[in-house]
Parts: C-alpha cells; sequence; structure tokens
C-alpha cells in the first residue's frame, strides 16, 4: 500500500528537526513548503497537523510552528557541531551534545562535512552561532585562524587547542593510556608498538607523550608508525595499507601489542593482519582510544580506553555559555583519572584475550618474494 504524500512530507521533515535544521525555532511557512515539494496546500496542512499529532513541532501564540523546548521560538542558545559525515547518528559525542542542548533549551543544527576543506565547515564559523563544537584533527592554518578568531563560541572534540585559548572538550584524560600500557604489560606485552594514521596541523601527538612514559615506566620498547598523508575519511584503508607494509617489511617483527591512536585505524591495522594470516590477539594485540562503542561492535573486538558518560561534563560547558556557572578561565573539559576506579577506564575487548601471555606467540615474518610497492605516505620510526 502507497504512503501517503502528506506522512512523507511529514517524515522528512521529522528527519529535518532531528538534525537541526530549523535551528532558528520556527519551520518554514506553507508557501515555502508547498514550492519545495511541489504539492498542495491541503498535503501541507495534513503533514503538518501529523507533526503536531506526533509531538514533533508545537503551534506558538502568533500561529507558528515550532520546534518544542525553543519557547517562543528563541532559543537560549544557537548550537552547532560540526563533524564528518561518516560519524553514526547514534554517535555517544553526538548524542550528549544533541541531549544537552534539547535540557537546556537551546537550538541544535548538525554539520557534518565530507572532507576536510569542506566548504560547509568555513561557512558554519562565519554564521551566527552560539556554541559551534568542533571535531576535525586535519587542521591547516587557514583554519586555525579561522577558528581563532572565533575562540570565544569554539569548543574543540579531542584536539587540544588550549594554548590558542580554544575549549576543548576531551572526556577522559589520555593519561588513561598509562592504564592500558599496564595491562598490556601484565599479559606479557614487552614490545608496544604506535601507531597512527591521523593527519593534521604538524604538532607533536599527546597520545604518544603518554605511550612513551608508559614504555618507561613499565621497562617496554616500541616503535612508532606515523602515517599523515591521507585525510582522516580514509584512515581504515590507509592504516591498513600502512600495516601491510611493515608487515612486507618485517617491521612488525618482535612486536606484541600495537596501540593505534583511533578505532577506525585499529580496525585497519587488524584486517590487514588477517590478510597476512597473523592472529589477533594470539600473535599481536591490537588496542585504541576511545570509540568503545565502534570498538564493541569490530570482529575482534577491541580494547580501548574507555569513554565515562559524558553528559556530567557537557552540561558544564552549556552552563557557562548560559551563563549559570561561568568558568571564563576553564578551557579544557575532561575527567580525572581519580573520579574513575582503574577497572572503569578500559574496555576490554577481544583483542587482548585475557589469558594473552600463555598464548602460543609466534613469530611475525614478512610474506616471500618481493616487497610490496611503496604507495602514498611515508612511516617513521
Amino acid at each position: 500500500m502507497a504512503i501517503p504524500k502528506y506522512v512523507q512530507i511529514a517524515e522528512v521533515l521529522r528527519r529535518r528537526i532531528e538534525h537541526g535544521d530549523y535551528f532558528a525555532g520556527a519551520l518554514p511557512g506553507a508557501p515555502k513548503l508547498m514550492q519545495e515539494f511541489g504539492i498542495s496546500y491541503m498535503t501541507i496542512r495534513q503533514a503538518m497537523q501529523k507533526l503536531i499529532d506526533d509531538g514533533d513541532v508545537v503551534r506558538a501564540a502568533n500561529g507558528r510552528l515550532e520546534v518544542p523546548g525553543v519557547p517562543g521560538g528563541t532559543p537560549r542558545l544557537q548550537v552547532a557541531y560540526i563533524h564528518h559525515s561518516a560519524i553514526a547518528l547514534n554517535d555517544k559525542w553526538r548524542s550528549a551534545i544533541a541531549a544537552a542542548a534539547r535540557k537546556y533549551g537551546c537550538s541544535y543544527q548538525d554539520v557534518p562535512f565530507c572532507y576536510c576543506d569542506d566548504a560547509v565547515v568555513y561557512e558554519t564559523l562565519d554564521k551566527e552561532f552560539d556554541v559551534i563544537f568542533f571535531q576535525i584533527s586535519a587542521l591547516n592554518q587557514l583554519l586555525l585562524d579561522k577558528l581563532r578568531r572565533r575562540k570565544e563560541q569554539v569548543v574543540s572534540l579531542f584536539t587540544d587547542l588550549t594554548r590558542f585559548g580554544i575549549r576543548c572538550f576531551d572526556g577522559i584524560n589520555i593519561e588513561a593510556i598509562s592504564h592500558l600500557m599496564n595491562f598490556l604489560h601484565r599479559r606479557g606485552c614487552r614490545r608496544i608498538d604506535f601507531l597512527s594514521v591521523e593527519p593534521g596541523f604538524s604538532y607533536p601527538n599527546p597520545r604518544q607523550a603518554v605511550w612513551e612514559r608508559a614504555l618507561k615506566q613499565y621497562g617496554c620498547t616500541g616503535e612508532v608508525w606515523d602515517d599523515r598523508a591521507v585525510p582522516p575519511e580514509t584512515s581504515i584503508a590507509h592504516a591498513l595499507s600502512l600495516t601491510d607494509r611493515l608487515v612486507r617489511e618485517g617491521k612488525l617483527e618482535g612486536a606484541d601489542a600495537i596501540f593505534c591512536t583511533s578505532v577506525e585505524a585499529a580496525r585497519g591495522v587488524i584486517r590487514s593482519l588477517a590478510d597476512h594470516g597473523i592472529r589477533v590477539p594470539e600473535d599481536i594485540a591490537v588496542t585504541s582510544f576511545g570509540n568503545p562503542e565502534l570498538a564493541r561492535s569490530n570482529t575482534p573486538s577491541i580494547t580501548v580506553v574507555n569513554t565515562p558518560d559524558l553528559m556530567p561534563l557537557i552540561s558544564r560547558i552549556f552552563e557557562h555559555y548560559l551563563g549559570i556557572n561561568p568558568a571564563p578561565e576553564r578551557l579544557h573539559y575532561r575527567f580525572e583519572l581519580e573520579e574513575f576506579p582503574p577497572e572503569a577506564l578500559l574496555q576490554i575487548g577481544e583483542s587482548t584475550a585475557s589469558d594473552y601471555h600463555e598464548t602460543g606467540r609466534r613469530r611475525i615474518l614478512p610474506p616471500p618474494g618481493p616487497p610490496a610497492l611503496s604507495g602514498e605516505g611515508t612511516y617513521n620510526h
């Protein structure tokens, strides 16, 4: 049975509301929607009535249809979240920001981009948003300059730009990586390599610094495989390619574990190792940082530094901008390690078996024949 036209239109408008397209609160008028969808006034009225009946919109005193939680069509704050289009709708960070916007009666607009220099990124930074959450690791000087001009409104996710006066929402303290290194050490790992395929503005990787300190603390060794030649949207494929090259050239011989800076990179590493018949975790363990939902859904599931409930921390950011509990001097928003028991800092997956130190690990040898031709990017240690 065909779905009535007004139901189809109501669904389109509902999805737009969920994505924050109507961030000013009020929906477009009937004439504009009639022209956009090529339908009659009666069909638009039916679609709007369905949205009202379903609680997706309310009718204001002036007769306009508005998104609930935006009293009088005037949001307390206009909030945007700029992120890569590959981020899932149920991503923990995305959900926390959208939920906090609803909690405090703020408008919310989702702004996905396709690549790092996408025009939508620059256009959004030019709009009059009160708060702009920003998740992108590939920063060039032009984009950094633009961010610095909007530093009072911008909140960077994961990338620490506090030295430029830009607030950072980083969740768990990266020092938790040391707990992961201790976990691996207790399971017999003595060489723990570091792998990153994150491009971006050339600053020292803070996660690498924690990894290096942990190596010294636990008496381990490790190599750095750092390749920044491609955009982050291809990090899985690029990590696969880099790992393939490392295995073929014998670079991973002797490695007990690999710490990857992102779950996407870890997925590429695991896939490449499987292509070479290298078992995870029997031959080598693979771990990462954050994104526990994606890590859990992988096969094998990936051991990661866990991310706690983000709402308490994101609420503090909103309350600062709303003037409820202003903290103008605070730039870094993250949970401190002492707030959690050690076991809560890690999500243990199949990529590091509990009996890892007892398994019969075989040597990781390069395959026979000539090495593969070099592709884009380089690795160094």
